[in-house]
């Protein structure tokens, strides 16, 4: 075994309706989690992602547990569920304008939920992982080995701001936290995991150049990535992105949503027998097995039929009531009714599909997609799939003439698996071949640097003379772009920013700040200094290199002449490596050509709010 390489690698997909955790050692393949609490001897292969609350704000129950606890008016306990894509600010103030009623009161709720429930996953997974490895009777338990944390976020979370609250929304919840060599980190977008899961494990055989689009339409989002094949090696395959992965707001809770709206409609018809039933019926009958089997099943061809019987729990099976569409005991809905809940979201899904490939055909790419692969809750829905096929088969695009829409295998399953086949495959090839072997950046990223004064090229800007050596004069605030919106991004090769800092011959500083800025603005306009507008201070970057001695500085003089004194000064040279991340930004100190480590943190980073939250 590989001392360097972790000893246990768990992945985590938390889902606005279901969350799917798996985990690998160097030695054993993937296993998926499925012992899940209160899930009984089904071997559920992810966990409702819900909480339910006590009247006094302690929580009464997670995931299954839900099932048998009661919530509502009677016992005043408060059930919650879809908090995930509630700490994203602009998604919660659109649901409270739609008047959502369940929708947290703030962001800072919904992160309380959030981390509440991620702490019993964690409690679960490290139960889980302790007993399967032999560690659960050990004092201690897994908090000495080397543990890493695999996080996916959706790809609409494009702001710096979101994916910082997630990161410590992870550690407030255990994370990371059990030992010295436990470590936890946001990694692959939800589109590109399901894009690395494809790759891996599809039957599909996928040749050099070859393009495909994942679409993992999931509970509250669907992420689409546009790649193409770099490597039809079978054992190691890789492929780069072609545009930047993008999401919009379509998922499986939008089928929930109409169909307790069309509930909701039929009852009102009938005060009387509304009245008989709990205030929230048409939200439990969304809730219950059989409205689920209606909502998994609808499109399969044996299971198509011109109506749809839903039992509904605490209703005589006698009782039948023809205005409100009920017959003994059970509602009944028009394959058109079940039809009207998924349109809206096939028609969304269709949309984002066709800006896709617009993009491609108005960028001069004349390659072809061959494959639509569908992942996700709603991914998998065979009316889904249909539509899809039935609608680019009838009006093809031109850079999607003959497309082959697809499920993948295991569709709920594919970004837990994704984050951990891209890691695994990174090991086997000594860190030098993840299957995403490119992507292309959101933004643009840079710091502020001073640069030796020209006339020409800084007029206006400010300028400084330099302390050691009063014939050269430095214009400050300048902006050195790394990487520019749109360009390749190789996850393995960091952008490397090179600083030269001159000290006096006395002066024993060690640490110093460096400014770093995103842009939205398309490449062409961006701007060379702060004191043009579209570059957003993102954070503060300190590097402590304390522990550096004088000797192993460089020395300068500078000859001193009949009027004046000589000078030295010493200049230390270090890099801040900058590794993009497909959704987040970690920095590196080198020096001497090392990574720098010692007794204290030798990179610190302070976020600036308004940049974090500028959109990439």
């Amino acid at each position: 075994m590989n001392p360097d390489l972790p000893d246990i690698t768990v992945s985590i997909d938390l889902g606005t309706t279901y969350t799917g955790v798996a985990w690998t050692t160097q030695r054993t393949p993937i296993q998926v989690i499925s012992n899940w609490p209160g899930s009984g001897d089904r071997g559920e292969r992810k966990v409702p992602t819900v909480l339910i609350y006590n009247p006094n704000g302690t929580l009464s129950s997670w995931g299954f547990l839900c099932a048998d606890d009661w919530d509502g008016v009677e016992t005043g306990k408060t059930r919650r569920e879809f908090f995930k894509i509630f700490i994203e600010p602009d998604t919660l103030a659109a649901a409270q304008q739609q008047g959502l009623s369940s929708a947290p009161r703030t962001t800072v709720e919904a992160q309380q939920f959030v981390t509440d429930y991620l702490r019993e996953v964690y409690n679960h997974v490290k139960e889980t992982i302790e007993i399967e490895i032999g560690r659960r009777h050990i004092p201690g338990g897994w908090s000495d080995m080397a543990v890493e944390f695999l996080f996916s976020v959706p790809t609409t979370w494009t702001s710096q701001g979101v994916i910082n609250i997630f990161k410590s929304i992870i550690r407030a919840a255990g994370f990371g936290l059990d030992g010295p060599r436990h470590s936890a980190q946001v990694d692959l977008t939800e589109a590109e995991a399901a894009a690395v899961a494809t790759l891996k494990t599809s039957a599909v055989s996928f040749v050099m150049g070859s393009l495909f689009l994942t679409v993992d339409a999931g509970g509250g989002t669907t992420d689409l990535a546009l790649m193409q094949v770099t490597s039809s090696n079978q054992q190691i395959p890789q492929m780069s992105s072609i545009h930047a992965v993008s999401g919009v707001g379509v998922g499986s809770t939008l089928v929930d949503r109409l169909f307790i709206r069309l509930v909701t409609q039929r009852l009102s018809a009938d005060p009387s027998v509304l009245a008989q039933l709990p205030p929230d019926y048409p939200i439990r009958l969304a809730r219950s097995h059989y409205f689920r089997t209606v909502k998994h099943k609808f499109g399969e061809r044996a299971y198509m039929q011109p109506v749809f019987r839903i039992p509904m729990e605490g209703v005589a099976h006698d009782f039948s009531h023809p205005l409100l569409g009920i017959e003994n005991g059970r509602m009944i809905f028009t394959m058109a009714e079940i039809q009207s809940l998924f349109d809206p979201q096939v028609e969304g899904i269709i949309k984002r599909i066709v800006e896709e490939l617009d993009w491609l055909r108005d960028n001069g790419h004349p390659q072809q997609v061959q494959h639509m692969v569908l992942s996700g809750g709603l991914g998998s829905s065979a009316y889904v799939r249909d539509r899809l096929q039935q609608r680019f088969s009838s009006y093809p695009h031109p850079n999607a003439h003959n497309v082959a829409v697809i499920p993948c295998s295991e569709p709920q399953l594919v970004v837990v698996r994704g984050l951990l086949l891209d890691r695994q495959q990174k090991w086997q090839t000594g860190g030098t071949a993840s299957v995403l072997a490119t992507r292309i950046a959101r933004a643009s990223y840079g710091v502020v640097v001073q640069e030796v004064y020209s006339p020409n090229l800084h007029f206006n800007e400010d300028i400084v003379t330099d302390q050691f050596d009063s014939s050269q004069k430095w214009a400050i605030n300048q902006i050195q772009w790394l990487i520019q919106k749109g360009q390749v991004v190789n996850p393995n090769v960091p952008l490397v920013k090179s600083f030269e800092i001159r000290l006096g011959a006395g002066d024993t500083t060690r640490s110093w700040d460096s400014q770093i800025v995103i842009s939205q603005n398309e490449p062409s306009f961006l701007p060379k200094s702060l004191k043009q507008a579209g570059a957003h201070k993102l954070c503060d970057v300190r590097s402590d290199l304390s522990g550096v001695q004088q000797d192993q500085l460089v020395m300068k003089h500078k000859r001193g002449s009949c009027w004046g004194k000589g000078k030295t000064w010493y200049i230390c040279q270090f890099d801040v490596r900058v590794i993009v991340a497909p959704a987040d930004l970690r920095f590196e100190l080198w020096f001497g050509g090392q990574k720098f480590s010692g007794a204290h943190e030798p990179i610190t980073v302070t976020w600036d709010e308004g940049g974090t939250n500028v959109k990439g």
